[in-house]
C-alpha cells in the first residue's frame, strides 16, 4: 500500500483542489421540526428508557439465579 509520501505533491494538490477539501464547509444551521417529528423523536428517546430498564431488570435477574 503507497503511502501519502510516496506520491507526487502536485498530483495530491491537485486532488485536493479538485474534490473541494481545501475550501471551508458550509455552516450548519438548526432546523425546525415539524409536532409530527418531535412527537416521533421523544417517542424515540421512551422506547430507549424503557428498553434500557428491560435490559438491566433482565442482567439483575440473570445475575441472582
Amino acid at each position: 500500500m503507497k503511502r501519502l509520501h510516496d506520491f507526487d505533491h502536485d498530483c495530491v494538490h491537485r486532488l485536493i483542489s479538485d474534490e473541494g477539501w481545501d475550501r471551508p464547509m458550509a455552516e450548519v444551521t438548526r432546523v425546525r421540526l415539524s409536532a409530527s417529528q418531535q412527537a416521533v423523536f421523544w417517542g424515540l428517546r421512551a422506547y430507549v428508557v424503557v428498553m434500557t430498564g428491560v435490559v438491566v431488570w433482565a442482567f439483575l435477574h440473570g445475575a441472582v439465579r
